[in-house]
Formats: C-alpha cells, sequence, structure tokens
C-alpha cells in the first residue's frame, strides 16, 4: 500500500529515484541483505517488522530490481532468499551516505556506523569512494563496523546475484 504518488514517470531522477527507494524499510532491508541477512525469518527477527509489511516491501522490491529471490533448503523444505542485484548493489553509496548524514545530522545516543575499505583498511571520507587507496567502494572491499557491535568488523555479504555493473568512474576520470 503506497503511502504516496507514483513517481515512477517523473522527469526528475530524484523523484524516479524515491519511487523505488523512497520507503524507510527498503532502506534498512537493503542495509541488512548488504550483510547476509537475507532470508525472511533473519529479516523479520532483526528488523522487528510485521509480516504483511515485510512480505509487501520484499515482493516490491523484487518487482524494481534491487532483489531476487533465491531458493534454498530448510529442513528438507525449499524457501527463498533474497540476495542483492547488481541494482541492488548500486544502492551502497546510498546507505552511505545516508548514514554519514544520520551521524552528523540526527541525534544519536551512542557509536556511528563506521564504513572501511579492507583494500587499504582506511576509513573513507566519501560514500563512494576510498581516497586513500583511489578505489570505488564495493561489496568485495567495504566493510562496516556497526553501531550495535563497534568492536567487530562486518565484511558484506559475498552471496550477492552475479553483477554486470561497471564500477563508477574515479576522481581521475573526471569525478
Amino acid at each position: 500500500m503506497p503511502l504516496r504518488s507514483d513517481w515512477s514517470d517523473k522527469p526528475c531522477p530524484i523523484a524516479r529515484g524515491l519511487d523505488v527507494l523512497g520507503d524507510p524499510w527498503v532502506l534498512v532491508i537493503l542495509r541488512e541483505v548488504f550483510t547476509g541477512n537475507g532470508r525472511f525469518d533473519g529479516l523479520r527477527d532483526t528488523l522487528g517488522i510485521a509480516d504483511t509489511v515485510l512480505s509487501r516491501r520484499l515482493a516490491r522490491m523484487v518487482e524494481h530490481g534491487l532483489l531476487e529471490r533465491r531458493p534454498y533448503r530448510d529442513q528438507g523444505r525449499t524457501r527463498r532468499e533474497y540476495v542483492l542485484t547488481a541494482s541492488g548493489e548500486d544502492t551502497l553509496p546510498v546507505l552511505h551516505a545516508l548514514a554519514r548524514w544520520g551521524d552528523a545530522h540526527a541525534e544519536t545516543s551512542g557509536p556511528a556506523l563506521r564504513v572501511h575499505c579492507t583494500g587499504c583498511g582506511g576509513e573513507p571520507t566519501s560514500a563512494d569512494w576510498c581516497v586513500s587507496c583511489a578505489q570505488p567502494l564495493n561489496r568485495h572491499n567495504t566493510a562496516w563496523r556497526r553501531p550495535r557491535s563497534p568492536d567487530v568488523l562486518l565484511p558484506l555479504a559475498p552471496g550477492t546475484a552475479p553483477t554486470t555493473a561497471s564500477p563508477a568512474p574515479g576522481p581521475a576520470q573526471g569525478r
């Protein structure tokens, strides 16, 4: 059930992007799937979201090409888990930018999510690029230090769908 009008045909790319990513549940579901939590029960338990709400959000995310459903066996029963598509992987800088903005401008009572480049070990100051080693941040070279477990460096999940997207241009390419 949409909370607003359909913006999918608007000429503004921000409005079109919000049509897909503008629901807060979508962003926290993406956060969880990036860390390997892509099973329905795991998402429901971690997020405290109602089954019907989670089902609708996941269906919409599959429909918009952010996630794909992949079968797995659980005690002899085939179930589905959700993995990122190339489009879903491309949301990583959005999540990083939102985390940086939230840390700087939204009141908090504890530590912030920290982004780490596993290529060089640095803590990037950009949402999409590691300035220290001049590499784009992606699920292969990024880890998070989450507020609820600040002593654990959590690599992003390797179980995403095959990607066909090319890396974003770097600073040397006119960025």
